[in-house]
């Protein structure tokens, strides 16, 4: 028995030898979660209006622009001001279902993309203006995520590749002439030899630099590849060796994030952040909010493409420390949260 465990000591050793970092840990499998100021220097509470026609159950995906603040929920987007004020609530005038949106701030359009390949622009109060159709472009992908950055549109997708593997792909949909280009999206070089299982991979910004984020399946080895990672200078724009890659962590200026809270097996799901100031890293079931005292958080999602601000929610009863006066069956408290710089 002693020989695996020296072996492994010795690889993990080499490995935090040869990025040249110190390192400290935290790995907490238990009910004990770190302080949520650890990460976050101010966390702002934004509760939900809610009435007859703005019911929320869960946030499937949230988007502040500006003074702004949109939720998808149940095939319906709904808009609030910074306050949570109701402002209206965005639907398709088809009976298409919602894949994924995203915001061009530049021209105050809320652009949809739905199940059927079609791209929906609309105003900030839900009139509709055009619509572009995807199918011939798009081909055989199946469409997973949309986002807008240099005026233009990018879809993930996923397509199986003539030798009947599953791979991911990149297309880019230009607003001003409407043309299409599609891209590869290989994994950056992590070091190793490994088949990774991705979940959905969404595309993101860090310091101009678009990069694609998907947490690895893998969830065992997200330390060892954020230091190699690290080591080789892979997240330094003026280093990238190719155009796109997939990256296991959001990049961000001091923290790099992933994480994984969509499964009810609760083992499956984990948050991983890694500081690179202090070269701390923590993988746990979540951080304990010591701002308003709503519990654990589980899960920070970022709530634009450049990940500069993140997010998390609270519904009934943790919602309720904070708000006595609302009900159980009100819309979620939503908590934006600025980390530390």
């Amino acid at each position: 028995m002693k020989t695996p465990i020296l072996l492994l000591f010795i690889a993990v050793a080499s490995c935090v030898h040869q990025s040249d970092m110190p390192l400290s840990g935290v790995c907490d499998d238990s009910d004990v979660t770190e302080r949520l100021s650890t990460i976050a220097d101010r966390v702002t509470a934004v509760p939900l209006e809610t009435n007859a026609t703005c019911r929320i159950d869960r946030p499937e995906k949230v988007i502040c622009s500006g003074h702004n603040v949109f939720v998808l929920c149940d095939n319906l987007i709904y808009r609030f001001g910074r306050n949570g004020n109701f402002q209206n609530r965005i639907s398709l005038q088809s009976d298409s279902r919602i894949l994924d949106y995203t915001v061009n701030p530049q021209q105050q359009q809320l652009i949809v993309l739905d199940r059927s390949r079609q791209i929906h622009f609309c105003t900030f109060d839900g009139a509709e203006r055009k619509q572009e159709d995807l199918s011939a472009p798009a081909g055989k992908f199946e469409l997973k995520h949309i986002a807008c950055h240099s005026n233009a549109l990018w879809f993930t997708f996923e397509h199986l590749s003539p030798e009947n593997i599953f791979e991911n792909g990149l297309l880019r949909f230009d607003l001003a002439d409407r043309s299409t280009e599609c891209f590869d999206l290989p994994d950056v070089d992590l070091g190793r030899r490994s088949v990774h299982r991705h979940f959905e991979p969404e595309f993101a910004v860090s310091e101009n630099m678009p990069y694609i984020y998907s947490p690895f399946a893998e969830r065992g080895n997200i330390l060892r590849d954020t230091l190699y990672l690290l080591a080789h200078e892979a997240f330094d724009s003026r280093r990238a060796k190719m155009p796109f890659c997939i990256y296991p962590v959001r990049i961000g200026r001091r923290y790099l994030i992933a994480s994984y809270c969509e499964n009810t097996e609760r083992r499956s799901n984990f948050l991983f952040v890694f500081d690179r100031n202090s070269r701390t890293s923590f993988e746990m079931n979540g951080f304990r909010d010591d701002f308003f005292g709503t519990g654990v958080v589980t899960d920070i999602q970022p709530l634009n493409t450049d990940g500069s601000e993140y997010y998390f929610y609270k519904t009934g009863k943790d919602a309720a420390k904070l708000f006595p006066e609302r009900d159980e069956p009100d819309n979620p408290v939503l908590f934006f949260v600025r980390l530390n710089g």
